[in-house]
């Protein structure tokens, strides 16, 4: 979409959206005024209709199914109603409790509306509430704009109703063709500031379109160049001439640039092209350098290979020295370890066997003490023996005495038995002791021939080990010696390497700078196209150019 169109469409909405708030405000406005004044109407007509009523009297009351003012007979009356609609217009109506009893308000078949009931919000107002209501109700099928007020008897009581009103759609009759007329007057305002809008936003761009058709010539012709030298004719005095003299600038700063980068190109063709020849020459020399340095480091790397081996043997040399002197003074450690603890069991083995020899004596005191309790338990059976004799003698008196005889006789028997079996254990305890101690004092003789042996071995040893040390110091000498050599020929390498480096790195850096150089030179030329795309002739002003209407 063009800006222009896009300023009419946007001028449109807001003048329509303005007309339409103002016109909505001012319908709402006075529809707001002509229900205050129907209300005010509506007040107006009851305070006449009650006057009527005064001046019939004040006493309300209903008699014999009537409704009365005094002796003024208001049922079946349309007296005052017809009064009130003669002076005002619209409809009134006296209610007898809830039934309207005086009327001027007609049905559908134009007969009065006598008999019908008051139903809606006026009668909860009125008989539920016991006051008076003002505003919308439905009567009969018709929305009227009413007021209603309660008539009541001398002791307060709400026997009927008093209603003034008009049809809803009558009294806003003159409204709804008002605001028809206004709207269409609205709409007819609308759409002739739209029209206005269109040809002043015409006018305003027209100079736009004047700049833009000055900008496709500069930035293309059938030559395909861009035309520095043009400018925009900016006779405009406001926003649109501003930008004109900015665009102006513009090109005037992109005409030095292009000026600048012409120069520069030129410049940079002449330095590209001597660059590349003394890299041409720098090369060759690097590549002469680089396998000069190539063959050095390979002759380095094979000596520093075999010198790595010989460390490597040396070293394991070394290593086998140092654990060989390791092991042998371990296993000197160990015998010396095997001596004690050989020592320590010919120890334990003498207190052994003097505990053995103890035992054999303590056995030899038990059966003496095994005697002595056979012989006690013979007497002890002989006394048993004299006590049941003593105790049948006595007849019935001596029978508790001979079951107590005859226990102990049994106890004794018993005792005997158990020391018969304790002897003979005792003797096979004897007998173990005694292989016991014949074991002991043959282990005892056969640890100290060990322990002799054990004792010339860690002399043995002794000698082993301050060989294995002399041994051990002359290979670390031999490691030292040739890691030290070894590290020297690393050392070298390693410097053959970084200068073999260096000159491929600075062979490759030559080669980049070769590249760039001819992309130096490529951009030089594709800038002499490029710069050749815009025209640096002579500024010259533009002439306006003739333009329609957007």
């Amino acid at each position: 979409m063009r800006i222009t169109t896009r300023f009419i469409v946007l001028y449109v909405i807001v003048v329509i959206v303005a007309v339409t708030i103002t016109t909505g405000f001012a319908l709402i406005r006075l529809h707001g005024e002509i229900a205050r004044q129907a209300v005010a109407a509506q007040e107006s007509r009851l305070k006449t209709f009650w006057g009527f009523l005064k001046i019939k009297g004040n006493d309300f009351r209903i008699v014999e199914g009537k409704l009365l003012v005094d002796s003024y007979v208001i049922s079946e009356n349309n007296e005052i109603p017809d009064k009130i609609q003669e002076i005002f217009g619209g409809t009134a109506t006296i209610f007898m409790g809830d039934t309207r009893v005086a009327t001027n308000v007609l049905k559908p078949d134009g007969s009065r509306a006598v008999g019908t009931k008051l139903v809606g919000p006026a009668y909860d107002a009125i008989f539920k509430e016991g006051k008076s209501y003002r505003g919308e109700a439905p009567i009969l099928d018709d929305i009227y704009l009413t007021a209603y007020d309660p008539i009541r008897n001398n002791k307060g009581e709400t026997i009927g109703g008093l209603y003034v009103g008009t049809k809803k759609s009558d009294y806003f009759a003159e409204y709804d063709r008002l605001k028809v007329s206004t709207l269409v007057m609205m709409m007819g305002l609308a759409l002739l500031l739209s029209l206005l809008a269109g040809i002043l936003v015409r006018r305003t761009l027209r100079p736009l379109k004047t700049m833009v058709a000055t900008l496709k010539e500069i930035t293309g012709d059938d030559k395909n160049l861009t035309l520095l030298d043009q400018r925009l004719d900016n006779s405009s005095s406001d926003e649109i001439g501003e930008t004109g003299e900015e665009i102006n600038n513009l090109l005037g700063k992109m005409h030095q640039i292009m000026t600048m980068v012409a120069n520069i190109t030129q410049r940079i063709d002449s330095h590209s092209e001597t660059i590349a020849e003394t890299i041409d020459r720098q090369t060759g020399f690097a590549t002469q350098l680089s396998s000069s340095v190539v063959e050095i480091s390979t002759t380095m790397e094979e000596f520093s290979t075999s010198a790595s081996l010989i460390a490597h043997h040396s070293q394991g040399v070394a290593e086998i020295g140092a654990k060989t002197l390791q092991d042998t003074k371990a296993g000197a450690d160990g015998v010396e370890t095997l001596t004690g603890k050989m020592d320590e069991i010919r120890a334990h083995n003498e207190a052994d066997l003097r505990e053995i020899v103890e035992l054999g004596r303590k056995s030899k005191e038990i059966t003496k003490i095994m005697v002595i309790i056979n012989n006690i338990a013979n007497q002890t059976k002989l006394i048993a023996f004299n006590a049941a004799l003593e105790a049948a003698s006595a007849g019935e008196a001596g029978k508790r005495f001979g079951v107590v005889a005859v226990e102990i006789r049994r106890l004794a028997d018993n005792v005997v038995a158990s020391t018969g079996e304790i002897e003979g254990k005792v003797t096979e305890i004897m007998d173990t002791v005694n292989r016991l101690v014949l074991a002991s004092e043959k282990s005892s003789r056969e640890i100290r021939e060990g322990l002799d042996y054990a004792q010339q071995t860690v002399t043995m040893l002794g000698d082993v080990v301050a060989g294995a040390e002399e041994t051990a110091e002359a290979g670390k000498q031999i490691s030292l010696s040739t890691q030290q050599q070894q590290t020297a020929s690393t050392q070298v390498v390693i410097a053959l390497r970084d200068i073999e480096e260096g000159t491929r790195h600075s062979s490759s850096a030559m080669q980049q700078i070769n590249t760039i150089a001819k992309d130096l030179t490529e951009l030089a030329d594709e800038l002499k196209v490029l710069v050749g795309k815009f025209r640096l002739g002579e500024n010259r002003p533009r002439t306006e150019a003739e333009t329609t209407e957007l």
